[in-house]
């Protein structure tokens, strides 16, 4: 995947998904992200364009009056396909109560089509079961059973188990200095059981928490079941999305294919983030909010992010770019990747029908020096795991031990010294 914007426009915490309608060598992919003060849903046939050309249509799905209840700062709406139903799940706030009171609320398409337009598109209202004084944004919704379109096993959508999982303030606190992960069951689409409500990840590492660890930020959750890695849990962003440090981390369930993901007890964080951004390597910065598709042949996941041209430019200019990422960048001792354009965008491949599996290129053109800094930055990710991969070929420096002589052959000349002295760590 190329690294590069896939518009020309900001489009702040993407959420890309393909249609289940569209074959892997024919497909189609729908774009929604956050505009403030209405829900657009984009559709192109490639994955990485969505620029203004003929494989792009854009249609607004709702636009609320000003000042009519639920209208403001209306963030990251994720577009979801259950139940033979079109669903939407965003953020919103009630006008002149400001941040504090935003809540998670949910649209219903009455069409098999989602570009429909606003006329097909139903406001339900907020999602009936949360706390109705708790703060929450971003929620995304999923199941952890195999699908009516996955083969052996698969069951209907009303026979799997559904969760809702979002940022939340912890209960009973309204200072706004800390955002947790929270997840409950759903009993239908339209409603969350209260009893099942859990926190699974609290923002206390270190590189989670911004103005000096003052405050505490977990947020932008997303399910990904990646089986080629057998790795499966929730993605999520750290640390203040208006800065330069925002980040992915890795959240994984431990539990069996049917223990209860409502379990604190059976998730359990990464130390070290799985997308970063690294000053000295250039941008761009602030990688976060992500969504994943996977590859047709299920062997790499493309995590579509934000982040920001330059370097400390806030909340301006995020826009998605994709990034191909293996097994290896899962595993529990691997390094963080870097989302420069030096790292991953050193080898841009065209893309079959808006996909691409070529390996991920995380850690390579890295020296030593700056790989043990990133090491040293993360408890438990240490020279111990530099050994490690040499012989398992899993994680840290872009998988070396798998895809060394490949990743090789697309470093563009310039690039060739610092590669090779990160491979001979390995050898």
């Amino acid at each position: 995947m190329s690294n590069q914007t896939i518009s020309n426009q900001d489009t702040p915490d993407p959420w890309l998904v393909p249609s289940p309608f569209h074959p892997p060598h024919s497909p189609l992919f729908y774009l929604t992200f956050t505009l403030g003060n209405r829900i657009e849903i984009w559709s192109s046939s490639s994955l990485e364009s969505f620029h203004d050309n003929s494989h792009t249509r854009k249609t607004t799905i709702w636009q609320p009056q000003p000042n009519s209840p639920w209208s403001a700062d209306i963030w990251a709406p994720e577009l979801h396909y259950t139940h033979s139903t079109w669903w939407i799940y965003a953020a919103a706030a009630q006008p002149n109560l400001g941040n504090a009171s935003h809540r998670t609320i949910v649209l219903r398409c009455l069409d098999q089509d989602p570009m429909v337009g606003t006329a097909r598109w139903v406001f339900e209202g907020p999602l009936r079961g949360l706390p109705n004084d708790q703060w929450s944004i971003d929620a995304t919704v999923f199941s952890p059973d195999p699908g009516p379109r996955e083969g052996g096993g698969a069951q209907s959508d009303e026979q799997r188990r559904w969760y809702v999982c979002y940022s939340g303030w912890p209960l009973g606190d309204h200072s706004d200095t800390q955002q947790d992960l929270f997840l409950a069951r759903l009993k239908s689409p339209l409603e969350a059981d209260s009893k099942s409500l859990t926190c699974i990840g609290r923002a206390e590492l270190e590189w989670e928490r911004p103005d000096g660890g003052k405050r505490g930020v977990n947020e932008g959750p997303s399910w990904v079941d990646f089986r080629a890695a057998g790795w499966r849990g929730i993605v999520y962003s750290g640390h203040g999305s208006w800065t330069s440090e925002y980040k992915l981390g890795l959240l994984r369930f431990t539990g069996g294919p049917h223990d209860d993901l409502c379990n604190e007890r059976l998730w359990r964080k990464r130390q070290a983030p799985l997308l970063i951004s690294d000053k000295q390597m250039g941008g761009p910065f602030g990688p976060g909010h992500a969504s994943f598709v996977a590859s047709p042949d299920g062997q790499r996941v493309f995590c579509v992010y934000h982040g920001t041209e330059r370097d400390g430019e806030g909340w301006s200019n995020r826009k998605g770019r994709v990034v191909s990422m293996g097994p290896e960048a899962f595993q529990e001792q691997a390094t963080p990747m870097c989302c420069a354009y030096r790292v991953c965008g050193a080898a841009a491949t065209s893309a079959h029908g808006g996909f691409s599996t070529m390996p991920a290129q995380h850690g390579q053109g890295l020296g030593q020096q700056q790989q043990q800094q990133q090491y040293q930055q993360y408890p438990g990710q240490g020279q111990q795991h530099m050994g490690q991969n040499a012989s398992g070929g899993q994680g840290g420096a872009g998988g070396f031990g798998k895809y060394a002589n490949e990743i090789e052959n697309r470093i563009p000349a310039k690039y060739q010294g610092m590669f090779q002295k990160a491979k001979g760590l390995f050898k």
